[in-house]
């Protein structure tokens, strides 16, 4: 239990989450008034949430499951509130400034755990220093994605601050590189993939390639500046996948699927939200997360509560597929770099999955209203 909560308590993560609501309660007097019947995702959260409550009935955990929910709560009330005061661009910037700083923060503290452990040792032993290598290499690679999209919102005067968004995501990069998560390198190469492809396939200018350029290989450079131990670590990704081993992620994941298909499981509502821990152990006699968000869903929730959060994810797509702007595919990654870390990370005590539809959500809204910079007609 101790391995799934440690983040929740002393992650450096929680520097981020009181940014984003300092920075949302700026100029609180022009925002908009709360009006939840508009916004789908919402309320799609707050049935799941009441879903989880009524799974205290049958629950495997009571106990546990009334903490989990008691935490749901908390993150939709900060869910509801931010997104309803991020009400023009400009704000929006600043909130996504100050996940940048509290980013920053947490690529500084792994920096220094880099230089006393070597990156493999902190990818064991760092939930109890600079928090979860998995998490905070999901955050950085969240504010890499903020740093690009301010960056393709910049007017074409500013190009010292375009350049300062690139060596922004440079040095990310190298922070996401020295916490030693696979997870965290595979999101990176999708993030500067998304970016750089489209980039040099429709611009085909010289700006546009050397910028790219830049950014590919200042990220090669550093990669090739570690050493030769962690290299090989991340080298060693396409032989964990070939062999289904994912450091040990597919003995558990077959495991569950071998208890999802006993004739007894209530597969269809589930153990109760919480409870997998307890679950698994009762059948298997090890005491370990599921490493996947999607089965841990489908343990504790069942059929019901695994479709209620995939049509939420769903509705993240839609508000994403209806902003009309030129070269969007950055910010398809605001939905896409949280699922490729629900496959291997423990979400469920994560309040990242909330939070992400706050800015989804606005930028569709200030796209909707015409706010966004560069609009499209």
């Amino acid at each position: 239990m101790e391995a799934i909560t440690i983040a929740e308590d002393i992650s450096y993560g929680r520097i981020v989450f009181i940014l984003l609501f300092a920075s949302s309660l700026f100029n609180i007097s022009r925002c908009y008034k709360v009006n939840i019947t508009k916004q789908p995702h919402i309320v799609i959260l707050f049935s799941f949430i009441f879903y989880c409550f009524l799974s205290i009935i049958w629950s495997y955990d009571p106990d546990e499951t009334l903490y989990r929910v008691q935490l749901l709560i908390q993150y939709i009330i900060i869910t509801v509130l931010a997104t309803n005061i991020l009400c023009d661009y400009k704000r929006l910037k600043w909130a996504m400034v100050a996940f940048c700083l509290g980013c920053g923060y947490i690529g500084i503290a792994s920096f220094g755990e880099y230089q006393v452990n070597s990156v493999v040792d902190m990818s064991y032993r760092s939930e109890f220093t600079a928090g979860n290598p998995n998490e905070n290499a999901f955050m950085i690679n969240y504010a890499i994605i903020f740093l690009l999209i301010i960056s393709s919102n910049l007017s074409h005067t500013k190009r010292m601050l375009n350049i300062l968004c690139i060596i922004g995501v440079v040095i990310f990069s190298y922070f996401i590189l020295i916490l030693g998560s696979r997870n965290g390198i595979i999101m990176l190469a999708t993030t500067l993939s998304f970016y750089s492809i489209p980039k040099i396939w429709k611009k085909n200018n010289l700006k546009s390639i050397l910028s790219v350029l830049i950014l590919v290989f200042g990220t090669l450079y550093l990669f090739f500046a570690l050493p030769e131990a962690v290299q090989e670590r991340y080298l060693g990704i396409q032989d964990q996948i070939a062999k289904n081993e994912m450091a040990g992620r597919g003995y558990i994941w077959s495991k569950i699927f071998d208890m999802l298909s006993q004739p007894d499981f209530p597969i269809i509502r589930g153990t109760g939200w919480g409870t997998f821990i307890t679950v698994f152990s009762q059948y298997s006699g090890q005491q370990i997360g599921a490493h996947n968000f999607y089965l841990n869903l489908l343990t504790t929730t069942g059929l019901i509560g695994l479709s209620l959060v995939l049509y939420y994810l769903y509705r993240l797509f839609l508000y994403l597929k209806l902003i009309r702007i030129k070269n969007k595919s950055v910010y398809y990654l605001l939905l896409i770099i949280p699922l490729i870390s629900m496959i291997t990370t423990n979400w469920e005590s994560r309040k990242w999955w909330f939070i992400m539809s706050i800015f989804i959500y606005t930028l569709y809204r200030l796209n909707k209203k015409r706010l966004l910079p560069h609009n499209e007609a």
